[in-house]
């Protein structure tokens, strides 16, 4: 009985590992194929087989050398430098879009959901819901306004209108988040901290903050891939090559029937690398921020 038991347990065990390691399979696939590619000469670029028969890095160091060669039905490769040369550039651009999207969004759905969470006002109990209805809207809704706001403030065709475009997308659903986990910090801790003399800015920034930091970096992940990934927004309201990010600028390497699927691939990959990096050194403080103002919120 007990063989028989355990035969069981052993049999669900692998199948579930075997179903996690076939949904592995299948989600990574795109990026295996991409970094792949990335590294194929181009002489076998329109071969069949996902594994190259040499290797090259000569797409990545023309990538960030601002150079790149595009294949031709004839089998002649034309240079051409318009796209990559700007590769840099785009990079800096959603790293700096991402950023201030990132602390604006943190910074301002923290302090509102401390507020929250600590006063009493009239509709405090309805803010978050509506602030959560906010995130729910479609963000192709809030282009065209967004839009007509940007142009006044002369804000059209520069950075600072994605930063605002996007915190009207992630603003909502991080205050709703920080709220969540905000009402789970017992605020007996704070009283404790008041009694001992600390200032209430004290409490919040050496008793408050710290607990809450699980909170912070989901709300700081879940900012980062919002504006890090976005490519409605950027292509509506940027028209300047030099001050695209990394989701439209690539979309350049597209010149009419030639397509550097070199450059391409290999443009995917360094993009996906920041996140699968940031990703790997946060992964327990986001399970635990998510699942904490999830279930104790």
């Amino acid at each position: 009985m007990a063989i028989r038991r355990t035969t069981r347990k052993r049999l669900r065990a692998g199948l579930v590992y075997a179903t996690l390691v076939a949904v592995t399979a299948l989600t990574c696939f795109p990026l295996a194929w991409a970094a792949l590619t990335s590294i194929r000469p181009n002489e076998e670029m329109l071969k069949t087989g996902l594994i190259p028969e040499h290797v090259t890095a000569a797409h990545y160091r023309a990538l960030l050398a601002g150079r790149s060669m595009y294949f031709e039905a004839g089998g002649a490769y034309r240079p051409s430098t318009a796209p990559a040369q700007h590769f840099l550039a785009w990079f800096a651009n959603s790293v700096v879009v991402s950023v201030a999207t990132t602390v604006l969004s943190v910074g301002v759905s923290t302090l509102a959901a401390y507020s929250l969470t600590r006063f009493r006002f009239p509709g405090q109990s309805l803010v978050p819901y509506v602030s959560l209805l906010g995130y729910m809207v479609p963000s192709i809704i809030y282009v065209f306004p967004l839009f007509l706001l940007i142009v006044p403030l002369g804000l059209a065709d520069r950075l600072p209108s994605l930063v605002l475009g996007y915190v009207s997308i992630t603003l909502p659903f991080c205050m709703w988040l920080m709220w969540a986990f905000l009402k789970s910090v017992p605020i007996e801790v704070e009283e404790a901290g008041l009694i001992d003399g600390a200032s209430r800015f004290q409490v919040f920034r050496l008793i408050v903050l710290p607990l809450a930091l699980p909170g912070i970096i989901a709300t700081s992940i879940f900012s980062f891939i919002v504006a890090w990934n976005d490519y409605l927004i950027a292509r509506i309201f940027i028209n300047t090559i030099t001050q695209l990010p990394l989701t439209v600028g690539v979309m350049h390497f597209f010149e009419g029937v030639h397509v550097d699927w070199g450059l391409m691939m290999a443009a995917a990959v360094l993009m996906t690398l920041p996140l699968a990096v940031l990703f790997m050194f946060v992964q327990r403080h986001l399970i635990v921020g998510f699942g904490a103002g999830a279930v104790k919120g």
